[in-house]
């Protein structure tokens, strides 16, 4: 017997109703919760920053740093005449798609290791928080590499040819290529979290103290507060970090825009770029790797926060 539309509808909101009333005896597992929330959280914050991402991209590979000579708004005024506004979002789906095992494992991982560092005296040491965002940031590399190639090839390739995913996955030869760069993906990821988390959890108690100063007592919500600690963490750490993706993506760059430099490892490409075009080049895109991550992480972090401390409240944690 067929079920209409409607019907199934009605099913499915009977379902969770029933599954809401006997939450005791079907709740949700708090690694499953924890997961979700890293996931949502890290969509919507990759969401919000995916223009800046695009233009970094173009300004990072040797082709996009010939053509705009650095030139972020050129870059930008460029993707917007061939490709107009929607030019911007190039792969966003793909990199949304590969946010959600990435920033869950992120983000659960730091947790994790900070919970694994707290001393007798049940305080986490400083050595102890900076060590966690560095494993925390070398065990996304397993799901950020495989994004960041697929990324970066449709960022950088021929716009007017629009390669697909299965285009990229023809290309790059196999499952090895989806791990190219990675020794520069995990330099990257490495430092980025181990200097993100730290400056984070700190930021995040004194920036309450400081707009309650300024606001004459009244603190700001839980999220404004978290938004501006995680866009305070990510600004340094972004900055810092930028010679290593620079790498990353000169590796990983789309075939009609590459040397013969591609296929060395990651410091003979380091060295490569500074002999030959000087050590200032692994800064390309500084600028708008930082104006990207500012909100990216500003939201994610944010995010991350409020809805774990939810969570928490509803004993879902």
């Amino acid at each position: 017997m067929r079920i209409s539309a409607r019907r199934r509808a009605l099913l499915v909101v009977l379902a969770l109703v029933s599954f809401q009333s006997s939450s005791d005896a079907f709740a949700i597992p708090s690694a499953v919760v924890h997961t979700a929330i890293g996931a949502f959280s890290g969509a919507l914050g990759a969401l919000s920053a995916y223009p800046f991402d695009m233009v970094k991209s173009q300004l990072q590979t040797d082709y996009g740093r010939e053509k705009y000579r650095g030139d972020g708004i050129a870059a930008a005024t460029d993707i917007f005449q061939s490709s107009g506004p929607l030019g911007f979002y190039r792969g966003s789906l793909v990199n949304v798609a590969g946010i959600i095992p990435e920033k869950s494992i992120k983000l659960g991982m730091n947790d994790f290791f900070r919970m694994c560092f707290i001393d007798q005296s049940g305080c986490l040491p400083l050595a102890g928080e900076v060590l966690a965002g560095g494993l925390s940031g070398l065990c996304q590399v397993v799901a950020t590499n495989p994004l960041e190639v697929v990324k970066v090839r449709i960022q950088t390739g021929d716009r007017s040819a629009k390669p697909s995913i299965m285009d990229v996955l023809r290309d790059i030869g196999g499952v090895g290529g989806l791990y190219k760069g990675a020794g520069a993906c995990a330099a990257r990821d490495v430092l980025f979290s181990a200097l993100l988390f730290p400056s984070f959890a700190h930021a995040k108690v004194a920036v309450p103290i400081f707009l309650a100063s300024i606001f004459g007592g009244v603190e700001p919500s839980q999220f404004w507060c978290g938004l501006l600690a995680g866009s305070i963490a990510a600004a340094p750490a972004a900055f810092l970090a930028t010679p290593a993706d620079t790498v990353k993506t000169r590796q990983q760059q789309a075939r009609n825009l590459v040397s013969e430099v591609q296929d060395l490892n990651a410091l003979e490409m380091a060295q490569k770029i500074i002999e030959t075009e000087g050590a200032e080049v692994l800064f390309s895109g500084s600028f708008e790797r930082v104006v990207r991550s500012i909100p990216q992480f500003g939201v994610t972090l944010s995010l991350f926060d409020v809805l774990s401390t939810k969570a928490i409240e509803m004993g879902m944690m």
